[in-house]
């Protein structure tokens, strides 16, 4: 039986992605009956039966390399004071000090190219490769989790050092869930439907996905474009007025069956939860390859260079329309990364009495 396990967040609620994997994986850890406990900062949403809560006291949001500084102080006074004297694991999910496991959720922090300097005279940046550095090689950080294979390089680059640690992947997963019967099971492609999911649409790429879609529109003019996530009021006036457009705001679930081809573009992402959750409705995706979803393999998916023409994009898209017919594809699911916690990770790691 595995001793009690901490989780750290700062926000404990499905109000991003790396806040919705931790969600999903207590809620998993807890079903499988491990005593969970989660400290934050904020609880966004009410948690399930079998996990218990630690709130610390909030700090101001701004400057954030100082909010980050005062909470992982906060709650690494928290935890020895309410756990000491147990033997425990402790999994972080932020930039934390007394934590055994660590689950990497985005790239490492990087000057501006040619910038490097810059650590040495900015206090901010400073700040952050330094909490960055603790939360990789503390002294009580055992093993190391990226969640794809590019973070993992990336970390590897930035801090060789870490390769003396125990690293291993541990992606974000989908849930398995019923279709509706009534969505068809084949694109019309008079009327295609893309959609574009991203609250960062710059690093997400929404400026490529509309000239994608504009090039598609040559050909088939009624093609439309859903955007979730981004704010329009922060999008270029170019973007937002065209008709062929429309803004959806903010949405925890996607409406996937009313949509044909999910394009990302993105600059950089460590994952890339939006395919694996368009590939378990079966919407054929177009990303690229900066995109660490791509060490799944997912069928019904083209990958592409960020630089690529326009045209090759578009080509890409409308191949995967043309043959597409709606296959669900689950590769990776939240029941596949609790099981690699319990099975996996935690029986790797050496408990520590605090």
């Amino acid at each position: 039986m595995l001793c009690p396990v901490i989780h750290i967040v700062k926000r404990f609620g499905r109000v991003g992605g790396m806040e919705s994997y931790v969600w999903q994986l207590v809620h998993g850890l807890a079903d499988r009956g491990i005593e969970i406990t989660v400290v934050c900062e904020k609880v966004c949403e009410p948690p399930g039966a079998g996990i218990r809560i630690f709130e610390v006291v909030a700090s101001p949001e701004r400057p954030r390399w100082k909010s980050m500084m005062k909470f992982r102080a906060r709650v690494d006074y928290k935890i020895r004071d309410e756990f000491r004297g147990q033997a425990v694991i402790v999994h972080s999910h932020e930039r934390s000090l007394c934590h055994q496991v660590t689950t990497f959720h985005g790239p490492p922090i990087e000057p501006p190219r040619g910038f490097a300097w810059l650590s040495r005279f900015n206090k901010r940046v400073a700040a952050w490769q330094q909490l960055e550095r603790d939360e990789l090689l503390g002294p009580n950080v055992q093993m190391i989790l990226p969640v794809s294979s590019q973070v993992r390089g990336q970390l590897i680059s930035r801090y060789p050092e870490i390769i003396d640690k125990n690293i291993d992947l541990a992606w974000p997963g989908v849930h398995p869930c019923e279709l509706d019967s009534s969505v068809s099971t084949q694109t019309d492609s008079s009327h295609v439907r893309f959609v574009f999911v991203g609250k960062e649409w710059k690093r997400k790429g929404l400026d490529i996905a509309v000239c994608v879609v504009e090039e598609f529109r040559k050909t088939h003019p009624t093609a439309t474009l859903s955007v979730f996530g981004a704010d329009p009021t922060a999008l270029p006036r170019s973007i937002r007025v065209r008709d062929w457009i429309s803004f959806q705001g903010w949405s925890s679930n996607i409406p996937w069956a009313d949509f044909d081809l999910l394009v990302h573009p993105a600059r950089k992402e460590p994952f890339g939860m939006v395919a694996a959750e368009a590939r378990s409705f079966g919407i054929p995706v177009v990303m690229s390859s900066q995109v660490g979803a791509a060490d799944l393999e997912f069928t019904q998916t083209k990958i592409l260079d960020i630089d690529a023409p326009v045209a090759k994009w578009c080509d890409a898209a409308s191949e995967l329309i043309q043959t597409n017919t709606r296959e669900r594809e689950f590769k990776w699911t939240w029941s596949d990364l609790v099981a690699k916690h319990i099975e996996t990770v935690y029986p790797q790691l050496e408990a520590v009495t605090l």
